[in-house]
């Protein structure tokens, strides 16, 4: 098996991280690349270009909702109709969608952080904290605190929350893979299962 026969395309470098170190966490074969877009945009332009190719059995995509999980879902189902593939549900599965082409290629799409709720990666990895966690709260008034003084938008709040945790860790401001290495974010909590089952269910079953 070579690594263009079944593919995992995520968003950038960290989301490229945290599936290696998911993979690992969870023994996954190594049947799949993983293969970092640099973007959205990027993304969602490699999809009809990797289903194209005669040499592909499988491809998985993780990205992030944003702010409307709804329009963001559009955005793939029009890139994947360019190409004839019109099979797609209308809204993302809970469980993380998976069809198959006209080829039968398996295509899955999973939408952080749970194809459910608006978000980005860093929320999915909040699941990941220890609800009994004794710093987060400290986290979270700080940044509640800031008001006026905040720089950035809120849609990037959920990023400086877990990198303001992640620094206040024994080994401050470990990369978030290093951070599911470390076991600073648990990487079997029950939260995860329903990812890690789609991955296998699209990439390795």
């Amino acid at each position: 098996m070579n690594d263009q026969e079944r593919v995992l395309l995520v968003e950038g470098k960290d989301d490229q991280h945290v599936m290696l170190a998911l993979s690992e966490a969870h023994n996954l074969p190594e049947v799949f690349s993983i293969r970092e877009s640099g973007g959205i945009d990027a993304l969602l332009d490699a999809i009809p270009v990797w289903l194209k190719s005669s040499e592909l059995q499988r491809l998985a995509a993780i990205f992030d909702a944003d702010v409307d999980v709804q329009a963001r879902w559009q955005q793939f189902r029009q890139r994947v109709a360019s190409i004839g593939i019109t099979s797609v549900p209308i809204e993302p599965s809970a469980g993380g969608t998976i069809i198959r082409t006209q080829r039968d290629v398996r295509l899955g799409v999973w939408l952080m952080p749970n194809n459910r709720l608006p978000g980005i990666l860093e929320d999915f990895l909040a699941f990941l904290i220890d609800p009994g966690d004794r710093l987060l709260p400290l986290v979270d008034d700080l940044l509640n605190s800031l008001g006026e003084r905040c720089l950035f938008s809120p849609q990037l709040r959920p990023k400086a929350r877990i990198h303001a945790w992640l620094a206040l860790q024994e080994s401050p401001g470990r990369p978030l893979g290093q951070a599911i290495t470390a076991r600073y974010l648990n990487a079997q909590a029950s939260e995860l299962a329903p990812l890690i089952s789609w991955l296998k269910a699209v990439l390795v079953d």
